[in-house]
Order: structure tokens, then sequence, then C-alpha cells
């Protein structure tokens, strides 16, 4: 391989059709050019007009231009020893080489490849997915194809860990304004990963059952209310919002809960005592569990239980689960 020096003004590194790399400002690696200068040759393709495209390197490239930098080394390819689908392969592997790519990378790179170098669908699930370390799904294509299209927000809060992958690639599956919108929801709320598959599973029953767009759904006035308000933390705004709209999705099994509480509470029992009912109260089923470590913790519970019997408050709470 023959490295000859080139300025950075020849090469267009605006321009950034191969480029994989999500993060293209490590600090690390200014400081490791002020040290020790470039180790690496940057690869560019020498393009239509003659312009000089960068293949891979364009952290270097632009770590250099931030230090003041006028060239770099560089391996330059021709046009004969090298077209889109070749150079977009040497930069996949030149990142695969020393590290996994992240989702936003692997997004990056199948999207390149379907629509700069027209790869077929079936070549990317069979030969491209396995490359890159996913299993060989249509499914996944599909899902990696819309998070490259996520909006700037989204891809982001997925960088930060904020959104688990599959709730990016839901997210950005919808419209631009969707994607907006609920950027701007989990911007300000925060949910477990669990919580967020629920989260988004009641925004799309509501949005059928109420006949609007998912968007639309945490526009209503007690979610809006609770998004805006600055005494909670985004995780008591999650919880807030998530119960909010179980409430709206089940009404009937949301209010035979409350009731039930109501109830439990009147019967005094100790909070080492839990009481669950059958979960859609389909059933007179109460579920009764208690933590003791003595005897006389035993016997003290024991007798709250009997208090507890002689309350008129259970038989309300047996009507309950009979019902619903």
């Amino acid at each position: 391989m023959i490295a000859e020096e080139v300025k950075l003004e020849a090469m267009d590194i605006e321009d950034e059709r191969f480029r994989i790399s999500e993060d293209l400002d490590p600090v690390r690696l200014e400081e490791s050019l002020r040290q020790i200068g470039q180790l690496h040759p940057v690869q560019l393709f020498r393009g239509e007009h003659s312009k000089l495209l960068v293949i891979c390197g364009f952290r270097r490239l632009r770590a250099l231009r931030k230090i003041g930098g006028l060239s770099a080394w560089a391996r330059i390819w021709s046009a004969s020893e090298c077209d889109a689908l070749a150079a977009l392969h040497i930069a996949i592997w030149d990142n695969l080489s020393h590290r996994d790519l992240n989702p936003l990378e692997i997004a990056r790179a199948l999207a390149s490849l379907k629509h700069l170098c027209s790869v077929p669908q079936e070549t990317l699930v069979e030969k491209y997915l396995p490359l890159l370390g996913l299993k060989p799904h249509k499914s996944l294509l599909r899902g990696y194809l819309a998070l490259h299209s996520a909006h700037p927000q989204i891809r982001q809060m997925l960088q930060d860990g904020r959104v688990t992958l599959s709730t990016a690639e839901r997210l950005s599956a919808g419209p631009r304004n969707f994607q907006e919108r609920l950027a701007q929801v989990f911007e300000r709320a925060r949910w477990s990963a669990s919580a967020q598959r629920e989260v988004l599973d009641l925004d799309e029953d509501l949005a059928s059952i109420w006949e609007c767009g998912p968007a639309a759904v945490f526009d209503q006035e007690e979610i809006a209310s609770t998004l805006k308000d600055e005494r909670l933390s985004p995780f008591e705004k999650g919880h807030q919002i998530r119960e909010i709209l179980y409430r709206c999705r089940n009404p009937r099994l949301s209010a035979a809960k409350e009731r039930f509480l109501s109830e439990r509470k009147r019967l005094e029992l100790p909070a080492s005592v839990r009481l669950s009912p059958d979960p859609f109260f389909e059933s007179a089923r109460v579920r009764v569990e208690f933590d003791i470590t003595s005897a006389k913790g035993f016997r003290d519970t024991a007798e709250k239980l009997q208090r507890a019997a002689r309350n008129p408050a259970l038989e309300g709470l047996f009507r309950l689960t009979n019902d619903g």
C-alpha cells in the first residue's frame, strides 16, 4: 500500500456517503495526534470530477482540522480499483477490525449498502446482517433501516441509553411528526425497558380507540399537565403517565383496582401483609401473603388478620372481585 501526503483542502470531508462512525469527535484522538501524529493513513476514493472522497478516517481528519493540521497521509483508491460497494466494504471492515458497531452505525452501514450500492434485500439479510453480528431476519433489517432515519433526538437518546433499541426502532418507524412529539415526551419522562414497551403499546391501543394519531394521545390534558410539572422528576412523570394511559385504556379494570385498594386500606392491615386480587378481577380469588421473623411476629400478624376478618370491609373486598 502506497500512502501519500494530501492537503486537507483537497478532500471533500463533508461528503459522508461512506461514513460508518457515529461519534466523530473523540477527544483523546485530538490529543493523540498532537502528541505522536498520524499513525495510520486515511483511505480516500477518487470520485466524480476527481473529488477525493473519504472512505474511512473521518474522525482523524476532523481531529487534524481542529488542531490546525493542513494535510494527512492517505491511500487513494482510483475508480478502476474500487467502486462504491468495494469502498463501503473497506469502511465497514476498517471499523469491524477493532471494535463492534453500535446500533446507529449498523443502521448507517445497512442504509448505505441499500441506497448507495443498491444491494438487494435478500443479500442484506443473508450476507450483511450476520457480518454485522445480527441474525438474518427481514424484520431486523426493517427495524435498522427505520432506525437510520430516526429523529436526531431519538438517535441521541439511544446513544445515551435513555431509550432501548426496541423503543428507538418503534419510534423511528412512525411519521416525522410522531417522532418529534414522542422524542419530546421521552425527553421529559423516563421509563424502564419494560415500561417503555407498555407505554407504546397503550399509546397504540388508545390511538385506535380514540381514532386519533398516536402522537395526539400525549396531548390528553392530564398527560400534558404531568409532562409540564416541574416539581416531578422524569421517573415520577413516567410513572404517572403510565398510570394515566393504563386508566384510560382499561377504565373498568382501573376502577376495580382503585376500589380494591380503598377496601384494603379499611381493613387496617400492616404493610407486611399483602393482599393481591385476581389480576383481571375475573374470580373471587384473593392471595394473602405475609412476612414474619419470629413467633411473636406470627402471633401479632394472626391477631391483626382476625380483626380484619371481623371488619365489614372484608365483604366489600370479595364483592369487588366478584363484580369487577
